[in-house]
């Protein structure tokens, strides 16, 4: 549903695929006509046979043709918009009457996106002067919830510089862990070495990891899967209580407009595995002192996931299948959470 625009729909706020928004929140946040979603492309590679772009699939139909390449031991190659999709994009919200963008985009030390989307913009008729492009520094909902916020900061006030302010801060304050079952997948996408991957396989390492300075850094390899997925929770829940400390000494905390508590899981990622990734967040909530119930009421299902509904007692779209993007290199049953 689109309407009119007035003062404080000319800035417009455009992300990537691999901010990890739930599809059904993507479509409905698109139709207010102020945000743009630029897909990542993703291709699935077989010796001796043409590559398959998975281009144009619904999500469903990417998610399960992910899923089939990670078990048959296929490559899944991933690569950054091009320059003129950007441009495309950001030409597209100019002819709508915006006059400046706001674009915000996976880690550049990870992708060439952000160098993709800055170079976009000198082509666009708005060129650099009318499109701020921000470096998240970060993956998937750590960004992703910082496109909320700022989406909820152009409702208040419509100022492209602090929006970018609110994202950029947002960005910085979230702390992301993830836990990886098999390097596999990081070996075929070439992100971590053979000899790593068959060290790790020898003796059953299922890394836990975060993003730090802009990059994946392993925090911890458990050697088991229960161990992992243990201390998984366990730093969830330290970075939680972190940061509500450091947010009941910063009185600045509260300037993030629209923001949740601070300590708070602002986002749960999975690929293939939705009901253990709400486990695992139930398990945060009870360490905590916290039943889901006391956030916002909500009930959703994982329409992307493929794996039938679940209830979810927990925050609507709180839960959502990793991208094909971050995905392809993930594997299947990784899981991941951000806390704000």
């Amino acid at each position: 549903m689109g309407h009119e625009n007035n003062a404080k729909d000319r800035i417009a706020v455009v992300t990537d695929s691999a901010a990890a928004l739930h599809p059904e929140l993507v479509e409905r946040l698109s139709a207010r006509g102020n945000f743009v979603v630029v897909p990542m492309p993703v291709t699935i590679r077989t010796p001796g046979a043409e590559d398959r772009s998975l281009q144009g699939l619904g999500a469903a139909e990417v998610d399960e043709a992910i899923m089939l390449a990670h078990v048959m031991g296929q490559t899944v190659s991933t690569s950054g918009p091009a320059p003129g999709a950007f441009a495309d994009v950001y030409d597209e919200l100019a002819s709508r009457g915006f006059t400046h963008v706001v674009s915000v985009h996976l880690s550049g030390e990870l992708s060439g996106t952000v160098e993709s989307a800055r170079t976009g913009a000198r082509l666009s008729r708005l060129g650099a002067e009318g499109v701020s492009v921000v470096d998240s520094r970060t993956v998937a909902g750590a960004y992703g919830y910082a496109v909320l916020r700022a989406l909820e900061l152009l409702e208040e006030d419509p100022n492209p510089e602090r929006v970018v302010e609110c994202m950029r801060r947002v960005c910085e304050r979230a702390t992301l862990y993830f836990y990886i079952p098999t390097l596999d997948a990081l070996r075929r996408g070439g992100r971590v070495s053979p000899a790593l991957a068959m060290v790790g396989q020898m003796f059953q390492i299922k890394p836990i990891g975060t993003i730090s300075q802009g990059k994946l850094t392993y925090v911890e390899r458990p050697r088991t899967a229960a161990r992992a997925l243990d201390r998984f929770v366990e730093l969830t829940v330290q970075a939680c209580r972190e940061h509500r400390h450091a947010a009941a000494l910063d009185a600045s905390t509260d300037a993030v407009p629209g923001s949740d508590t601070p300590g708070e899981v602002v986002a749960v990622h999975h690929v293939g595995n939705a009901a253990q990734a709400v486990q695992l967040y139930e398990r945060v909530q009870r360490l905590l002192g916290e039943g889901s119930l006391s956030h916002s009421a909500g009930a959703s299902t994982d329409s992307a996931s493929g794996e039938g509904s679940v209830a979810l007692n927990i925050p609507e779209f709180l839960v959502s299948s990793l991208p094909p993007v971050l995905s392809a290199h993930s594997g299947l049953g990784a899981v991941a959470m951000v806390v704000y």
